[in-house]
């Protein structure tokens, strides 16, 4: 092979006069034969790398200086003139901000966001006419939000001034291994965290409109944590059978209570800020829906505790109730079938010297009780009654919430659970009156002019309700109660005969009479089940 103009381009290379600079010959060192490129690309494209590294190595340096500079003054302002407001996830108010975060509209578009399903039936865009062709209803999929993720900044303008919220996640070594802890972190320029503090008010403010027609309802779960489990849309007070002066007297009663100037009374006084109620009566009467109807009217949340739970201890019981907020609902579910553990007596020098100080504790268990210790029953649960009533009202007990326990056979409650200062309103429930007949037969095909406008657009739809004028509704309704007999089926049993018959008033009118024997009958012989042989 002919080398020879190879060599001669060699030699012609070498005998190039260049310039050697810094670039070069610290690329040299880096990329070896850096000197022959540059000078083949400069002989035979006319281009000077020297040239061009030097220029990018300018303007990295000038980029890289520009960055460090806008750092440190970043970092400095940050640190002497901005305030700052930290929210943990264990918080309410994290998930409002996230909600209110996800429909503001960014300073800047969101390069990275965290998809998130959305359950909330509040916020879903539903559509009535999701049907096929047969009219059958076709169930959509839950909306889809999206949020800011972890390490991203959200910047963002409200009332012209500029905020930040950056969402962090680390571990959390108090939960245990494996879990972590959320934190949001709201900044803005400025010495004085007031308008962060104005900010998280108009969120409050903003997601209570949203949640006005919702009541959220939290469980007890094993190692003292609450846990949200659905939010649900607050019942009505005339949906729930009682009479309408008792209904009253209970509205008025917690509406005194949770007053601010009510606990400035008890506290001027030395009372403890508590106030307990005893819903009581057979099972389907009312007694977990006026609860929920309660907690509607008044924006409060409900906290459940299920005493026959086997993963929650009495250690549990103390946490969950020292993490109640300030005002709330607390709803002990059947306390009469959560099989409470006894301690033992103590000797009777012992009780003697016990005092009447009704701070809940075992000395109130073996003084107030009127039941026979000799006789033990089984324990469902892991909480004993002396736990329970230490976490009501001991010494350091919460204060400020709304207790209530509900009961199908208050008889078998020990005295001591139901004393005045632990209970202070019972509220008896009882079997379906005539009237209560009569009002939930009204309820239940009254046509809300919502319903009236959805008719109307989609009168396609097949099993729309029956449209009857008002009158002619009373006259069914008086009818109807008519043939029930009084003080003897539950609001639930015949609600659940109605349901089954919502769209046809006259159908529930003429079969009333053949269900109410079959009912009666079954109830007579013990069954369980209507029409059972």
């Amino acid at each position: 092979m002919d080398f020879s103009r190879l060599q001669s381009l060699q030699y012609d290379l070498n005998s190039t006069s260049t310039t050697t600079n810094l670039p070069s010959t610290i690329l040299e060192l880096v990329v070896p034969g850096y000197s022959t490129i540059s000078q083949v690309a400069l002989r035979f494209f006319g281009i000077d790398i020297g040239l061009l590294v030097t220029g990018w190595a300018l303007v990295f340096g000038c980029r890289t200086a520009w960055r460090y500079i806008y750092d440190f003054a970043h970092d400095w302002i940050q640190n002497n003139y901005t305030s700052s407001i930290e929210i943990d996830d264990d918080d309410d108010l994290f998930n409002c901000v996230k909600a209110w975060l996800a429909e503001q509209t960014p300073k800047k578009p969101a390069r990275k966001m965290k998809a998130v399903t959305d359950y909330d039936d509040n916020n879903k865009q539903k559509d009535d006419n999701v049907h096929d062709e047969q009219g059958y209803y076709k169930y959509e999929l839950p909306n889809t939000r999206y949020e800011a993720s972890y390490g991203i900044d959200n910047e963002f303008y409200h009332n012209g001034r500029y905020f930040k919220v950056i969402r962090s996640s680390i571990r959390d070594e108090s939960r245990g291994t494996g879990f972590l802890k959320e934190t949001l972190e709201i900044y803005c320029y400025g010495q004085n965290t007031q308008p962060i503090k104005d900010l998280v008010y108009h969120i409050k403010q903003w997601k209570m409109k949203q949640d006005s027609s919702m009541t959220s309802v939290f469980r007890a779960g094993s190692g003292g944590y609450w846990n949200r489990s659905t939010s649900r849309p607050s019942r009505p007070m005339q949906t729930v059978s009682l009479d309408p002066e008792k209904k009253e007297e209970i509205l008025e009663d917690i509406n005194e209570y949770l007053h601010p100037s009510t606990a400035r009374w008890y506290a001027a006084r030395g009372i403890p800020h508590r106030r307990g109620y005893l819903f009581y009566g057979p099972p389907g009467t009312g007694k977990t829906s006026l609860s929920f109807a309660l907690a509607g009217i008044f924006g409060l949340s409900i906290y459940c505790i299920s005493l026959n739970d086997k993963d929650i201890k009495e250690s549990d019981l103390c946490i969950l109730f020292d993490d109640l907020p300030d005002r709330c609902i607390v709803m002990l579910e059947d306390v009469d079938s959560a099989g409470l553990k006894r301690e033992e007596e103590p000797a009777s020098g012992e009780a003697a010297k016990k005092d009447d100080s009704g701070s809940g504790s075992d000395e109130d268990v073996n003084k107030d009780t009127t039941k026979d210790t000799s006789k033990t029953e089984t324990p469902t649960g892991n909480i004993s009654l002396s736990a329970l009533l230490n976490v009501i009202d001991g010494a350091a007990a919460h204060e400020g919430h709304v207790l209530i326990m509900t009961t199908n056979t208050p008889e078998s409650l020990d005295a001591a659970l139901i004393r005045p200062g632990r209970v202070d309103m019972q509220v008896g429930f009882t079997l379906a009156t005539r009237e209560q007949v009569r009002q939930t037969y009204m309820r239940m095909y009254t046509i809300t002019p919502e319903e009236q406008a959805t008719s109307n657009r989609f009168s396609k739809i097949r099993s729309q309700a029956k449209v009857i004028d008002s009158e002619t509704l009373k006259d069914m309704a008086e009818r109807f109660a008519a043939q029930l007999p009084e003080d003897t089926l539950t609001p639930a049993e015949i609600q659940g005969y109605l349901l089954r018959r919502k769209k046809d008033p006259q159908r529930a009118l003429d079969e009333a009479s053949k269900w109410v024997e079959e009912m009666l009958e079954a109830k007579k012989n013990g069954k369980k089940l209507v029409g059972a042989s």
